[in-house]
C-alpha cells in the first residue's frame, strides 16, 4: 500500500499536467490529429471498455471463489452476488461500445458486441476465480470491496456526473464551429437541449470527461488492490500498474483520435480514477491492517555433539 504512493502521485502529476496542457491547446490538438472515421482511433475505442471492465470482472472472479469458501450462507450468498455483478457491468457496459454511436455503428447488431463482451468477461472471472480460489487471506474481501466502491465512485458519481452537469460537445460535432461551437472543459454548455432539438443527438454533448479513459483505468485499481488480496500477486504489482498507465494513455488517445474527446476530457477521466485510488489506498493504510499469511517453517536437522 505504501509501497504504490510514488507510483499513484507520479501518474496523477502526469494526468494534472496533461489536464493543463489540454486546457490550452485542445482546440489545436484536436483539429491537427482527429478524425471520426479514424480507424485505428474506433478500434481502440470499442475494445478498451472490454478490456477495462474484464479486470472489473477478474475481481469478481475473485469474490466467487471466496464466496465458495464461505461458511456462512448470507456471506457466500453476498459475495457470489457480487460475482454476478461484476460480469453483468461488463456486458452491458462494454457490449454496447462495439457497434453504438462511439463505435463501428450498424456494422453489425448489437447483440454480437455484447456477446463478445460477455465472453471476454466470463474468461476474466475465471481467471479470477483461479488465481484467487487458493487465496489464503480471511480479509481478501476488503481490497476487492474497495475496487467495486472506487469503481462505483468513479463511473457513476465522478464522470457520469460530470457529463450530466457539463454537457461539453464533442469534437466530431464542432469541428468547423458552425453550428455547435467549441466550448472548453469548464464552460457549461447550458443551451445544448437546443441543439438537440436541432436533431443532434444527446450523446454528442457528453465529451467532458471521458468514460472510455476512465473505464480503461480500472486496471489501474486492480493493479493496486488485487496485490492486497494475495500475496502471490505483488511481485507484479508495479508492472501490472505500470502497463495499465500505459493503456490508459493508448486509450485517451485514441479517444482524442477519433474526434471523440478532447485532450482535457481524457485527461480528467484518468485524473479522477487516480483521486479516488490515492483516497482508497490511504485510508487502507491508515485503517486496514495488512493480514500476513503464516508460513510453517520447518525445523532444520539439530546439531549433534561430537562424541568425543
Amino acid at each position: 500500500m505504501k509501497n504504490m504512493r510514488i507510483p499513484l502521485l507520479s501518474a496523477l502529476g502526469v494526468a494534472i499536467v496533461a489536464l493543463i496542457f489540454g486546457s490550452i491547446f485542445d482546440y489545436q490538438l484536436s483539429s491537427a490529429i482527429a478524425s471520426s472515421t479514424n480507424g485505428f482511433g474506433l478500434f481502440i475505442s470499442v475494445i478498451a471498455p472490454t478490456i477495462g471492465f474484464c479486470g472489473f470482472a477478474f475481481i469478481g472472479g475473485g469474490f466467487f471463489a471466496l464466496g465458495l469458501k464461505q461458511q456462512k450462507l448470507w456471506v457466500k450468498i453476498v459475495f457470489i452476488a457480487l460475482a454476478i455483478v461484476a460480469l453483468g457491468v461488463t456486458v452491458n457496459y462494454a457490449g454496447k461500445e462495439y457497434f453504438g454511436i462511439n463505435g463501428f455503428v450498424d456494422k453489425a447488431p448489437m447483440f454480437v458486441g455484447y456477446l463478445t463482451a460477455g465472453i471476454c468477461g466470463l474468461a476474466a472471472e475465471v481467471g479470477g476465480y483461479f488465481t484467487f480460489k487458493d487465496c489464503k487471506n480471511e480479509k481478501a474481501w476488503i481490497p476487492f470491496l474497495c475496487v467495486y466502491i472506487v469503481l462505483f465512485l468513479v463511473l457513476i458519481c465522478g464522470i457520469t456526473g460530470l457529463k450530466s452537469l457539463m454537457h461539453r460537445p464533442r469534437y466530431r460535432t464542432v469541428l468547423d464551429q458552425s453550428i455547435v461551437p467549441f466550448h472548453n472543459w469548464w464552460q457549461r454548455c447550458a443551451n445544448y437541449k437546443d441543439y438537440i432539438a436541432l436533431g443532434i443527438s444527446k450523446e454528442e454533448f457528453k465529451s467532458f470527461p471521458s468514460g472510455h479513459t476512465g473505464e480503461a483505468a480500472i486496471l489501474i485499481v486492480v493493479s493496486m488492490f488485487a496485490p492486497l488480496a494475495d500475496d502471490r500477486l505483488k511481485k507484479a504489482q508495479l508492472p501490472m500498474f505500470i502497463g495499465s498507465c500505459c493503456f490508459v494513455m493508448l486509450v485517451g488517445f485514441s479517444r482524442i483520435l477519433a474526434a471523440a474527446h478532447y485532450l482535457s476530457d481524457v485527461s480528467m477521466g484518468a485524473l479522477i480514477t487516480l483521486v479516488f485510488a490515492c483516497i482508497a489506498n490511504e485510508v487502507l493504510i491508515k485503517y486496514v491492517k495488512p493480514t500476513k499469511i503464516e508460513e510453517k517453517v520447518e525445523e532444520g536437522p539439530k546439531e549433534v555433539e561430537e562424541v568425543k
